[in-house]
């Protein structure tokens, strides 16, 4: 019993300091050149972080798909405990195959995203439409860009995430992360303003080590 008293009280104060962290940090502002702007422009939560790359946007962008979140020692074990409630449900589809890689790419490919746009050299947006915060996360699946836009079914949410890649005047590069969230009716709102109480700090952690990541694999 005091292990366990023990690993609560350690988890709220690791809760609170990143929460604090992620609050108190200048984060980058969204620009009206976005394109998730025309994907999520109005939104009830939002995520924003950047970081200054010594590279060029081709190989910035092309590092964004390379990514193997499955090599960073903070993401893999962050995303492996948000789907051990999904693990555990009576209600898991046996069907439903679960990501077979922590890239950009099979996110989209089997992750339940799906590609929205992609500029070359400068943004990658992709969204998702579910229940985040139930057990399975009861994400649709979506057949094209126009499903995205149009969806409006109450009691969901949806989801706009995006890479954006600014070339600055130093020949340095700007990558920034910004995802957003629309809930659809209030009982989404309430259910996923809960849901992102606690698991926000988190999830800033795992974009602020993406950023990380994509700067150390491409200025080696």
């Amino acid at each position: 019993m005091k292990v366990f008293v023990s690993f609560i009280l350690v988890a709220f104060l690791v809760h609170v300091f990143l929460y604090w962290v992620f609050r108190s940090a200048k984060i980058s502002e969204p620009t009206e050149t976005q394109r998730l702007n025309c994907y999520l422009s109005e939104y009830d939560f939002d995520e924003r972080h950047n970081i200054v790359i010594q590279s060029s946007p081709e190989k910035v962008f092309e590092a964004i798909y390379n990514l193997d979140m499955s090599k960073s020692k903070v993401i893999k074990p962050l995303l492996s405990l948000r789907s051990i409630p999904y693990r555990l449900s009576p209600d898991r589809k046996p069907e439903k195959q679960e990501p077979s890689g922590l890239s950009i790419e099979q996110l989209i490919k089997n992750g339940g995203f799906f590609l929205l746009e992609e500029i070359k050299n400068q943004e990658i947006v992709i969204g998702l439409v579910g229940k985040f915060w139930h057990l399975t996360a009861d994400m649709i699946q979506l057949s094209n860009v126009t499903n995205f836009t149009n969806f409006n079914q109450t009691g969901y949410g949806k989801v706009a995430w995006n890479f954006y890649i600014e070339q600055n005047a130093d020949g340095t590069v700007t990558l920034s992360t910004e995802t957003r969230i629309l809930c659809l009716g209030e009982q989404a709102k309430s259910s996923f303003r809960l849901y992102w109480a606690v698991i926000r700090p988190y999830s800033g952690w795992i974009r602020i080590e993406m950023l990380k990541m994509i700067k150390e694999q491409v200025e080696k």
